[in-house]
Formats: structure tokens, sequence, C-alpha cells
């Protein structure tokens, strides 16, 4: 059996869900053997994190790139994916080398919406159960970011119960779709903010702050209209799924939106917040399309775990944010290992899963040995003395009651 990308496209099932903004549903853009392989592509990237290369590692049960299950039905399958720590319960992931599976997904994307797959920017993430969203947003984020995000995708690779998207502006258009809020038939509110989010792309901003006026609405925002729009997208995630539709997660499902109206302005109707699911890890593909090639300044700020970076406050980004990953991997380790198992069953079946429960065991024995989950907090305690930066390491605290 062909475990990865068959080079096909398959058979799709397009539904239009919304007209305002416009979402379109792609069933069908990943086979599940697809999914879990990209799941395992981000686990092993995570859990190993600078041991991934060791012969230890590579050889474990379940490992593709090298050993008993190397095959050449994954086809190609780049290099380990370089990481980004957004916050404390939510990790991203960027290919700089990608899998050809992959590849062949970005030009599926690409062809689907009409761009050149150089247009593509594609970032992964995985986000931990049961936390809210802070806050709102346009992927335009800034008045000048370019090339433009005219396109926003979500790719999902499992089925939740909950977990989607939220747009609490999106108009029912069609009667049973759902989602909407009392807010978004608020028109005079909402044409006012759109009025005013396309009106300041045209003025000079007097500070880096004011590019991202209108764009992002934070737990700080100051009571009116789009307070109460971030209390109701909060609201729709803690309500479940009913609340959450028309975007779910559903395996090997692509969900497709529209950043802009017909006439170039910036569609107000776009904001959204994601949803983590109530009892699960939540694992998707965001891609945004643009209106010209890259590369792109937003993945400059990924890493790799053993390449030092050659500006000192770049470097000390990545210092810090990999102490931070690793509190993340050391106080989830336990999901972490499951969900590798259970990736691992889906590629290669029940007995490799299990040698690899027996596996896991044994690398957290050595983790413990070799005190690594001391280690970074030592290394990182020296780094807040020397440049101050507790304020700006929040997880560091929320760390201290993880796995050692």
């Amino acid at each position: 059996m062909n475990r990865g990308w068959t080079g096909k496209d398959p058979a799709l099932d397009v539904t239009l869900l919304s007209l305002h903004p416009k979402v379109m549903r792609f069933r069908g853009m990943l086979t599940a053997k697809e999914c879990a392989l990209l799941r395992f592509l981000m686990l092993e990237a995570l859990i190993y994190l600078d041991d991934l290369g060791t012969p230890l590692v590579s050889s474990r049960p379940g490992a593709i790139r090298n050993g008993r299950n190397a095959s050449a039905a994954f086809g190609e399958l780049g290099s380990r994916p370089w990481l980004r720590s957004q916050n404390t319960g939510h990790i991203s992931f960027y290919f700089k080398e990608p899998p050809e599976f992959m590849n062949q997904l970005i030009e599926r994307v690409g062809k689907i919406a009409g761009v050149h797959p150089n247009n593509v920017e594609p970032i992964y993430h995985l986000y931990v159960p049961a936390t809210l969203p802070s806050n709102l947003h346009l992927d335009n984020f800034n008045k000048y970011l370019f090339p433009h995000r005219y396109l926003s995708v979500s790719l999902f690779l499992d089925d939740h119960e909950d977990g989607g998207t939220v747009f609490p502006l999106m108009l029912d258009s069609f009667g049973d779709t759902g989602g909407s809020t009392t807010l978004a038939l608020d028109n005079d509110e909402v044409q006012k903010w759109q009025w005013v989010l396309n009106e300041e792309r045209l003025q000079q901003v007097r500070n880096d702050s004011e590019a991202y006026a209108h764009r992002r609405v934070d737990l700080d925002e100051p009571m009116g209209f789009r307070h109460r729009l971030l209390e109701a997208a909060q609201l729709m995630c803690r309500s479940g799924r009913m609340a959450q539709m028309p975007v779910l997660p559903e395996k090997g499902t692509m969900y497709l939106w529209f950043n802009y109206l017909p006439n170039g302005e910036d569609d107000v109707r776009s904001i959204h917040a994601g949803c983590s699911s109530s009892v699960s890890y939540k694992m998707l593909g965001a891609f945004f399309l643009r209106d010209a090639a890259g590369p792109f300044p937003e993945h400059d700020s990924f890493w790799h775990p053993s390449k030092v970076r050659q500006q000192a406050n770049d470097e000390l980004q990545r210092q810090v944010e990999m102490m931070a990953v690793n509190a993340f991997r050391f106080d989830h380790i336990a999901a972490l290992f499951n969900m590798e198992r259970h990736a691992v069953f889906e590629l290669h079946g029940a007995a490799e899963a299990v040698r690899l429960a027996t596996f896991h065991h044994e690398y957290a024995q050595q983790l413990v040995q070799r005190e690594v989950g001391y280690s970074w907090r030592s290394d990182l305690n020296d780094i807040i003395d020397e440049h101050g930066l507790d304020a700006e390491v929040p997880w560091y605290r929320q760390s201290m009651d993880g796995f050692f």
C-alpha cells in the first residue's frame, strides 16, 4: 500500500459555506495516511528536539527517515521542520525543506486558488486543549504586510468534536450554517469598523503600533463593540460544536476563506479566532495565499535547535524559545508520546506502536538521568539574570509544575 502522497488529485467534495465572508470547504485534500504522516513529522521534531538526528532516536520503532520502516512509499521527506513557541499552549512548525507529499499538497492548494506554489505560505500548528483564544485577528494583521494574504486556508489533520475557527461577524448566508452572533447583525457598527479599517490603509503611521490598528482585538481592548465581539468569540469556543459551525476540525478537510471584498477592501467580517479542542490536542496546517511570491519574512522568526543565528537578538530569541519548547514538551510529554504512537499505529500497525511505547519509557528515563528538565531551567535563569527577561517569558513560571 502506498503510504505517501499518490501524486494524483483525489476527488474533492466542495461546498460554499458562507458569502459574508466567503468561506468554502474542500473535503478530501489529504488521505488519513497523509494526515498521520504530517502529524508524525511534526511530533518527532517536538518530542526529540535536539536528539532527533542521533542514532538512538533515528532507529526507534516507527522512525521513517532511517531504520526498518524507511520506505520509498513515503517519498522524499525533506528535512525536519523549524520551530516557534507562540505561547504556553501553541507551537508552530515551518518546513524549510518540505517533504515531497507536502510540496504536492502546496501545488494542489495553489492550483485550486489559481496561484503559483511560490505564492503559498504554509505554517503548521499544535494547540493544547481547553484554552480560549486571546484575540481576534485579520490575517493581514499589519496594513503594511506584503505580499498581501488575500486568501487563507485551514487544513485539519484530525477529527475532533470541537476546536473550529470562529467568525463572529459571519452572516448566516444559507440558513443552516450556524456560527452567527447577534453582533454580526449590527450593520452600523460593522460598517463603521469596515470604513475606518480601510480608511487607515491610506494614512501614514506615526509609530509601528498604528500599523496594527483595527486589525486585531486583544483582551485589553477597551469596552465597546470590539470588546464584546471578542467575548462573543470566546463564548462560541466554550459552547462546543454547534456554536463553532461551519469551520470544524475534519480529517483531511481544507477550509478556504477570502480576506478581501471584490472591490479590494479588507473584509472586516473575515476577522476570526481559532478555538482549541475541549479535550484533544489540535494539529492543523494554516496556509496563506499571497499576491506575490516568497520568501516571506514571517518565516524568518522560525529557528532550528542546532543552528546558531547570526544576529545577537535573534540568537537570544532562539535560545529563550527553545527553552519554552523544552518546557512545553516536558509539560505535555505523556500526551505527545501517545500522539506519536497513534500516528505510528496508522502508518505501521499495532505491533510497531507497542514497540514504540517501550522505547518511550526508556527515552523518558534517559531524559531524567541526563537532567534535561533541570538544565534548561538553570540556563533560563542565567539568561533572565543577564537580560532581565522575566516579564517577557510568562510561560516560565507555568512550566514549574510540569513533567519533572
